[in-house]
Order: structure tokens, then C-alpha cells, then sequence
């Protein structure tokens, strides 16, 4: 029941009345506001762009980094999905008769898991990839990459065991470059690198 002495107080000030009213109502706005809009409150909470994302040079030099590793030590993927969209693609080359295996970083991630226990019964091996070459074309806030690449087991070994061009998709979103997709093949007998894309002497 209402305090008599409150309404009659009220009724004398109605303008006093609006303000509670008024206050009442802002105050429930806001706090609709700030809990119907998380991905706002996200987007200011979101860390800068990493070092890696400042160029294409340090995304292309990020994900050489990233997949080399030591015998004993698996891809940095948290590296990776710093620089990759979330939906960026990954593609190997296709083995013939065989699909696309298409992934993102996690998907990657997963396979190389669970690849685990048959890469330790055939001996631990590290993987060391290096970029030779690159050609580079962009316009506006999309580049397209050809890094022409060579792979060792170790920094050591005197010749690399594959040799590729990776075809690198990165797009800016005007504060940071994003990788979009890798896709790659390998250098074969009937599929050799041209020469444009090889390192120039």
C-alpha cells in the first residue's frame, strides 16, 4: 500500500514525479543495452593486433615459423589462429584418387593429433620450412602471395626433402592483415617450378 503522505507529495510535485520517472526508465535502458550487446563490449575488450599481423611480410613470416618444429615439439597452432580468419582455409595438395582435404586451424590441429602415435612408431622427425622466393601481387586491402618454399627435417640437413610454392590469400581489415587461405603443391618430375619463381641469382 502507498504511503499517503508519498502521493500526496506527489500529486503537489508532479514535475518531481517525471524526473523519478524519467530516471527510472534511462537507468533500464542502459542496463538492456550493455546485456543485448556483447559483441560490442567484445570488440572493445579486444587485444591489439598481434606483431604478426602488422604487414604481409610478418603474417607470410608467422606461418613459415609457426609450422617449423622440432622433433620433440608440435606446430605452434596458437600462432597460427592469431594470424588465419577464423575460417581461413587450409588445402594441401590432393593425393591422386583422393579429395580435398580442406581445414581451417583447428581442423589442422585435430588431424595432426591424432596422427600422433604413427609418426612415433616410424621415429620422430621436426619439420623446418623456409621461403626462397615470393612474388606478391595486391590491390586495396587484398594481396596474393606465390612463397616459394623448401622443407628439411632439420636446420641441418645439407638438401631439403620437398621443395613447393605456397598460393597465400591475405586480406586487411584496416586495422590488421588476415591470412584467408594457404593452398600449395609440390614440386614433382612433371611439375617443376618455374623459373620465375625461383630465387634469382
Amino acid at each position: 500500500m502507498r504511503d499517503p503522505k508519498a502521493l500526496k507529495d506527489a500529486q503537489r510535485n508532479p514535475a518531481k514525479q517525471r524526473t523519478r520517472r524519467f530516471c527510472f526508465l534511462f537507468g533500464a535502458f542502459l542496463f538492456l543495452a550493455f546485456a543485448t550487446a556483447p559483441g560490442q563490449t567484445m570488440r572493445r575488450r579486444e587485444a591489439p593486433p598481434p606483431p604478426d599481423a602488422a604487414s604481409v611480410e610478418s603474417a607470410v613470416a608467422a606461418f613459415y615459423a609457426s609450422v617449423s618444429h622440432g622433433p620433440d615439439a608440435s606446430p605452434n597452432f596458437e600462432r597460427l589462429r592469431s594470424i588465419f580468419l577464423y575460417v581461413g582455409m587450409i588445402v594441401p595438395p590432393k593425393p591422386a584418387g583422393e579429395k580435398f582435404a580442406v581445414s581451417d586451424v583447428d581442423g589442422l590441429a585435430d588431424r595432426y593429433e591424432k596422427s600422433a602415435a604413427a609418426r612415433k612408431e616410424k621415429g620422430a622427425t621436426g619439420l623446418v620450412e623456409r621461403e626462397i622466393a615470393r612474388h606478391t601481387d595486391c590491390f586495396g586491402n587484398v594481396c596474393q602471395v606465390f612463397s616459394t618454399y623448401e622443407s628439411r627435417f632439420t636446420q641441418d640437413d645439407a638438401k631439403p626433402f620437398e621443395r613447393g610454392i605456397h598460393s597465400i590469400q591475405l586480406l586487411r581489415d584496416g586495422a590488421r592483415w588476415w591470412i584467408a587461405s594457404v593452398a600449395w603443391d609440390v614440386e614433382r618430375p612433371d611439375n617443376p617450378i618455374p623459373a620465375p619463381y625461383l630465387p634469382t641469382k
